[in-house]
């Protein structure tokens, strides 16, 4: 403590604070709050990992706050390279499916791999592409900066960068508007100098570009690439794929002339999407004109500028080069419905808008400290100290803040960079990995009231289905829809190239388990049959036609791998697909009683359903290895990395219910993974292990996986080992990769509140660093939303809201009564039906003395009757 104290005492030294300043500004206790809702900095960003976010939904940019240079880096969600018809779909395991399974079967692991890697996956999918920049060059009389800071204020999605030279001070305020669709900034100058800039537009898309200004209007117009290809010719070769890529090899499998891995316009037969951006520039005071492709301004006091982009998609079936929409009507319908509204209404629209959903969930944790007012980079840096225990409450609240700005209604679902990148080639192509990081992004959707926030990715998975049945059908010879390893806004669901991971026939059920988790949230029984139903069905009937009996009888995937892990076998040869993983196997388990369930539920009965219900007693049951870890495959393989950053076998227990108080074994097993697994990982992996020890009710080591995932690290190059936290807050995998700022989100919440076993439990993971605390408008399956204060560890009080009426019933670690109320202790299952879970047959248990002593928590579990839109209060 006593080095931490010295720490900040020549921090505020250097910046020239007074000490009594410093104590009386300690005393604000309301200013200390604001710490968990702002983001701050002393000096500019000087690489995008430190830039600051904001968005709409539709539109993303990234502010740097140099005072010299202005730079907004631009993003719009639908601009990929790449047409609806750009992929690879001539494929057709049936060839070959009985040679695979009986190399399989002869545990000819890489025999059987080897055909799959040549004749079972498709081609590499399309990139997102950064649009492109605005600059904004000032022209300051001296370079002197004195008292700058920049912030971020995420409780009214409002960036800002101030800082004095000579007697003027200079401001800057920046919003993204989601009901007016437009980036607002707004820069003043207060004091004796005025503003002088110019503004520019800049692209990486060099071949398309045009630039244009007029009065106070400037223009960028682009195309991105018709086709885009993240790998080098060079492995294209090396997998024998050219025959996939007839855009770059002849029939010969020979390059073609000047061929690149962007194809612009004619190189691309005339395919590519098109964007325009426009800014308008209002000045008062002084003076706006346009010089060719520039915007100059001089001597204004105050000048508004407002930013409005779009793109020529129009659909994932659709080629936006010739059946796009136009880039430049679209913007100009945006700027005509807000012409004549002023900054303050366009702020106030925006404001009122965010609100709506930021201000449903305040969350509090322990006491800020005098470490809570220091600059966020260095609060990131100084995070294993313990001295800024309220520290992670900032962190979910950013979580919370980058879906509202990144994920609305009308725009596209967050990939793996949310809606901000700046690469051409990002990682993984900045597209939508679903074997676990798409899904991992809308974790926190529900729990932390942000329900609408999904609706993209919702769109997203009913895209994908329409493509699915196309690929179930033709690569399979099956009924219903199939999606694989990756997508992007084109919805392919073939299998890409070059990695084994990519043949992995699964993510359907667990991309319906989305809209599930939704109907138990909300108890929307239309939502069930209109939107959840069928495409359960579809993922079921996939599964129906995939499986096949074991030679113990038991149904099994007859090809699996479990993502993205292999396994050793006859002295150490690598595998990595088997019969039967236990993923597949979870997936289907839970989709399938999913299914059966809904039938129940709105009275249907139809063939299929007496099938599944045979099939569902047959599945391969949970098994628990020589370790006592819960078995990720069906034999009992060692693991090629036992600390790999995917736990995939994990799935039946978080994000599935299947797992819980229940089954104590597979506790047990559970438990042996994550401790052979360890602490360290990749940031969205460590953001996936604070889930599944919150789950697990040890808060503090859900916390200390929260310490490793806030180092601070100000690397930018690939790595899949050492995550962390970028000054900016974004997840580092290394690179940014934005799931494990939604996984971390969401395990804060389930560290607080949990709701997937039948019951609603109240700080069933509170960490001791959190003894204080309170938090509101969290909710839970069953339609019930919770306000929490605790205090020395121990709840003292909690209201329920009952949207939908209906038993509730609560756990906690303490006995409580209800105000008001009679209440009766909870025996049996639940008789709300939006608490059910998936239920499972005992284990298979290679080793029972291996087993883990799970040590049941005393508790307190009670029920009650509530009706619709009624509050209750438990003391």
């Amino acid at each position: 403590m006593y080095d931490f104290l010295l720490q900040l005492f020549f921090y505020f030294i250097m910046k020239k604070v007074v000490l009594l300043s410093l104590s009386v500004f300690l005393l604000n206790s309301a200013y200390l709050f604001a710490q968990n809702n702002e983001l701050w900095y002393d000096k500019p960003a000087s690489v995008w990992t430190e830039a600051l976010p904001i968005g709409n939904g539709f539109m993303g940019a990234m502010v740097f706050g140099n005072p010299d240079t202005e730079h907004l880096q631009l993003n719009e969600g639908t601009l990929y390279t790449g047409d609806p018809n750009g992929t690879f779909k001539n494929i057709n395991i049936r060839k070959s499916f009985n040679v695979v399974t009986d190399l399989l079967n002869d545990k000819k692991y890489q025999e059987a791999q080897a055909i799959i890697a040549k004749e079972w996956l498709g081609r590499n999918h399309q990139l997102y592409q950064p649009m492109g920049d605005l600059w904004i060059d000032f022209e300051h009389k001296n370079n002197s900066v004195l008292d700058y800071k920049r912030n971020l204020n995420l409780s009214n999605a409002t960036a800002s960068t101030s800082y004095k030279i000579g007697k003027t001070t200079f401001k800057r305020t920046y919003f993204a508007s989601y009901p007016d669709h437009v980036i607002v900034i707004k820069l003043q100058a207060v004091g004796v100098d005025k503003i002088n800039c110019t503004l520019r537009f800049t692209t990486p898309h060099h071949s398309s570009n045009h630039f244009e200004a007029k009065g106070n209007t400037l223009r960028m117009q682009g195309k991105v690439a018709g086709f885009g290809l993240r790998r080098s010719f060079e492995q294209v070769e090396k997998l024998g794929d050219q025959h996939k890529y007839p855009e770059l090899y002849d029939k010969l499998g020979k390059r073609k002339p000047e061929i690149e891995n962007m194809l612009y316009d004619a190189k691309a037969n005339g395919l590519g999407m098109s964007f325009e951006s426009v800014i308008k520039a209002y000045n008062y005071g002084g003076s706006v004109v346009s010089d060719k492709d520039k915007i100059i301004v001089k001597n204004a006091n105050e000048l508004v500028l407002i930013l409005s982009s779009a793109t020529s998609f129009n659909g994932f079936d659709k080629s936006p080069a010739y059946e796009g929409k136009d880039p430049r009507k679209l913007v100009e319908k945006y700027f005509k419905a807000i012409q004549g509204k002023s900054f303050n209404v366009l702020y106030d629209n925006h404001l009122a808008d965010f609100k709506k959903l930021y201000d449903r969930v305040e969350l509090k944790l322990a006491a800020e400290s005098t470490q809570s007012i220091l600059p966020t980079d260095k609060r990131i840096e100084l995070f294993y100290n313990k001295n800024d225990p309220s520290f992670p409450a900032l962190y979910f609240n950013y979580g919370r803040y980058l879906m509202i700005a990144g994920s609305r209604i009308g725009g596209q679902p967050l990939n793996l960079q949310g809606i901000w990148n700046d690469q051409m080639t990002p990682p993984w192509n900045g597209a939508y990995t679903i074997n676990i990081n798409a899904q991992m992004n809308y974790w926190p959707a529900e729990i932390t009231n942000l329900s609408e926030c999904q609706e993209p990715f919702f769109q997203a998975i009913k895209e994908m289905a329409i493509n699915g049945q196309e690929t179930a059908r033709n690569m399979y010879g099956n009924e219903g829809w199939v999606a694989h390893h990756n997508t992007d806004i084109w919805r392919h669901t073939e299998p890409i190239d070059n990695c084994n991971c990519s043949f992995w026939p699964m993510a359907a059920g667990w991309l319906t388990s989305h809209f599930w988790e939704k109907y138990l949230y909300n108890g929307d029984k239309r939502f069930l049959k209109e939107e959840v139903f069928p495409l359960l069905k579809g993922a079921v009937q996939f599964y129906q036609g995939w499986l096949v009996k074991n030679e113990n009888g038991y149904l099994v995937t007859p090809v699996g791998h479990s993502p993205e892990q292999n396994f050793l076998y006859n002295q150490n040869i690598q595998g990595t697909f088997s019969a039967g993983p236990t993923m597949d196997m979870a997936i289907i388990r839970e989709s399938m009683s999913r299914y059966v369930e809904s039938c129940k539920i709105l009275g249907i009965d139809e063939p299929l359903l007496l099938v599944v219900k045979q099939n569902l007693r047959l599945l391969l049951p949970y098994q628990i290895g020589k370790y006592g870890q819960l078995q990720e495959w069906q034999e009992d393989f060692e693991d090629a990395d036992i600390q790999h950053r995917h736990f995939s076998h994990l799935y039946a227990f978080h994000p599935s219910n299947q797992i819980n108080q229940f089954t104590p074994e597979l506790i047990s097993a559970v438990k042996k993974v994550m401790e052979r697994r360890g602490d360290l990982a990749t940031g969205w992996s460590m953001g996936w292990k604070v889930n599944i020890w919150a789950r697990l009710q040890d808060g503090d080591h859900a916390l200390k996986l929260l310490t490793n995932l806030f180092k601070l690290v100000r690397s930018h190059t690939t790595n899949m080992e050492g995550g962390g936290t970028y000054p900016n807050l974004f997840d580092a995998h290394p690179p940014f990769q934005i799931d494990g700022n939604f996984g971390a989100t969401a395990g804060i919440a389930e560290m607080l509140i949990q709701s997937h076993a039948g019951e609603i439990y109240l700080l069933p993971a509170l960490p001791k660093e959190w003894h204080t605390g309170n938090v509101k408008g969290l909710k839970v399956r069953g339609g019930f939303e919770i306000d929490m204060a605790w205090k020395n560890g121990k709840l003292i009080k909690a209201i329920i809201y009952s949207k939908n009426g209906g038993n509730c019933r609560i756990r906690t670690n303490e006995k409580l009564t209800i105000k008001d109320l009679q209440y009766k202790i909870a025996k049996g299952e639940n008789p709300n039906q939006l608490f059910t879970f998936v239920k499972v047959e005992s284990p298979i248990i290679k080793d029972p003395s291996k087993l883990l002593e799970i040590k049941e928590r005393g508790s307190f579990v009670i029920d009650f009757l509530t009706k619709k839109g009624k509050r209750y209060e438990i003391l």
